[in-house]
């Protein structure tokens, strides 16, 4: 009997949570007048907002040297209804990898650290019994190839804010591997956590810092840093759950924040600062400098998973190649996607985490109607 009464406790604490906010619907009104871009853009993304029910959501989109459209939809929380702009910060959660990524083939570039040096190499300090972790490369982390498992709990309510959060975090572990290093792709948030302690044992400045001085700054992201804790009050959003039995949407009392787990998931930024970066990396992308490492960023990188480059993962749009990055942690969701061939590039962040497909639907059918007139034109050449 004694098994059954925390499993009560639990649903019943469950449905009183549900129930003790005011239903949530969203209810955007569509203008009547859809014919421009722009028309056409809102009537897409606040359809799907009211759909799937979205408290809140941004998108930014550019082309070429140009942000041409950033909006802010619905609110930040459901609790005070304070209105999304294009400068509302988000907890981005995976997105942070592509920063983190480029971060390490800037230092590739200045010869800091190759790409097939030996992870042992750079941190001896590392805790292993496993003789196959002396195996793992820069590349492997970048590309999910490792065999270092994912992160099963980010204890997002330690909210550690210490300059030694990440070191500390690193040096604790005892790894292990799931598979030998270059064999097999296994998307790995620890990867990512150590690339980033790599970041600031070889810098010797601290991963935040590095990131906001050498990443964030250069692109003229001034209101985003992976410290939440350094987020203006006036931007932040709250992260928003929908309930398993009521199906009741809330909002979650923890936001998804831990020092240690920066680089792998806690860049916080706003579809205007994206929209800034995107166009920073499309230029990078493109410098002829022959000692451009970044191409190779979006290039498959392991044979049998054509889908991942360094960093970027890898699909088509209307038979065009498009890089970027899917973000989901408890209470959001956020999809960067860019098409270099047409220096396109869309972000989309929202502060839910349920329904998650609304992200291609929005930015894919966005995608398509910026992809249009070039289709046209590409079409009466050939």
């Amino acid at each position: 009997m004694n098994k059954i009464v925390p499993i009560v406790i639990i649903l019943s604490l469950t449905i009183l949570q549900s129930c003790s906010n005011n239903k949530f619907k969203q209810n955007i009104e569509v203008s009547k007048t859809i014919i421009s871009f722009r028309g056409k853009v809102n009537s897409i993304v606040i359809n799907k907002m009211n759909q799937y029910n979205i408290p809140g959501l941004s998108i930014g989109l550019i082309r070429n040297d140009s942000i041409i459209y950033t909006k802010g939809y619905g609110i930040r929380s459901i609790k005070t209804g304070d209105l999304v702009t294009e400068n509302t910060i988000f907890h981005t959660a995976s997105i942070s990898k592509l920063f983190t990524a480029e971060a390490t083939m800037k230092l590739i570039a200045q010869n800091v650290i190759k790409i097939n040096d030996k992870l042992i190499e750079i941190l001896p300090e590392l805790k292993y019994d496993d003789k196959r972790v002396e195996d793992i490369t820069i590349k492997t982390l970048l590309n999910h190839t490792s065999g270092l498992p994912d992160i099963s709990n980010y204890h997002w309510g330690n909210n550690n804010q210490s300059d030694n959060s990440l070191k500390e975090f690193v040096l604790k572990l005892n790894l292990k591997l799931d598979s030998d290093p270059s064999t097999k792709y296994e998307y790995s948030n620890l990867g990512y956590d150590i690339l980033g302690y790599v970041i600031e044992k070889v810098s010797g400045a601290n991963f935040d810092d590095f990131m906001k001085e050498n990443i964030l700054n250069k692109s003229g992201m001034y209101s985003s840093d992976f410290r939440y804790f350094k987020i203006h009050d006036s931007l932040k959003t709250s992260p928003h759950s929908k309930s398993w039995i009521t199906k009741n949407i809330y909002e979650r009392k923890t936001y998804p924040y831990t020092r240690e787990h920066a680089p792998s998931s806690t860049l916080n930024s706003s579809s205007k600062d994206l929209s800034k970066w995107m166009i920073s990396f499309l230029k990078t992308l493109d410098d002829s400098d022959f000692n451009n490492k970044f191409p190779t960023m979006i290039e498959p990188t392991f044979l049998s998973n054509p889908y991942i480059g360094l960093g970027f993962q890898l699909s088509e749009i209307n038979s065009k190649k498009i890089i970027g990055h899917y973000g989901g942690d408890k209470g959001f969701r956020s999809y960067l996607i860019m098409i270099p061939e047409e220096n396109i590039g869309l972000v989309l962040l929202a502060n839910c985490d349920y329904d998650e497909d609304f992200r291609q639907e929005i930015l894919h059918s966005i995608a398509k109607l910026m992809l249009t007139p070039y289709i046209k034109h590409s079409v009466s050449h050939h």
